[in-house]
């Protein structure tokens, strides 16, 4: 067990939390050793958030400050609620947020339509031509699901100052308007 925890400590991620996973449970001593593997994880994004990154470090350089891997343990082990909590206290990466608005969609939709709308956001600033259909993909869910909670209004007034706020992007518009019986209901 020591091996493993050694590789584990070294390299703090899925993959070697589920090596460390299938020894432990061997060994007979899983929660002990899943408790240990998570306060290292703690550990090390308390680290990362105390260092300076400084205008010398590139980001790819800096260590893992926000919850990523936690989020990403927790919904491997479909534990969906402390997901969502490691996410709310600490952030996640993007991917991350689009998999736990996919698994919380049904019980809690009242909060997964400010992720699609956000992560439409983000999707659409990065693109250049051409590449907006994941971003109004992402709309449609955002407003199928404030249909369902019936805040359809407050989806077009977020979609209209998108619209607004990237109406240079001609393609993002063209496709906008592709999508519109899906994007306007009522």
């Amino acid at each position: 067990m020591q091996l493993m925890w050694a590789e584990f400590v070294e390299r703090p991620y899925l993959e070697t939390f589920r090596t460390l996973e299938r020894h432990a449970k061997k060994a007979g001593n899983w929660p002990e050793w899943r408790e240990r593997a998570l306060a290292e994880i703690r550990r090390c994004i308390a680290k990362a958030k105390d260092v300076s990154g400084g205008p010398t470090r590139h980001p790819w350089m800096r260590p893992n400050a926000d919850h990523s891997q936690l989020v990403e343990i927790f919904l491997s082990e479909r534990d969906n609620e402390a997901a969502w909590r490691e996410a709310q206290a600490g952030g996640c990466s993007d991917g991350l947020w689009l998999q736990l608005a996919a698994a919380r969609e049904k019980e809690h939709p009242e909060v997964i339509a400010p992720i699609y709308l956000r992560q439409a956001e983000v999707a659409v600033s990065a693109t250049r031509n051409g590449c907006y259909e994941d971003s109004v993909e992402l709309l449609v869910k955002a407003a199928a699901v404030m249909k369902r909670t019936e805040r359809s209004a407050e989806f077009v007034r977020n979609l209209e100052a998108l619209r607004a706020k990237y109406k240079i992007k001609r393609n993002f518009i063209k496709l906008l308007e592709q999508k519109q019986k899906s994007l306007y209901l009522s």
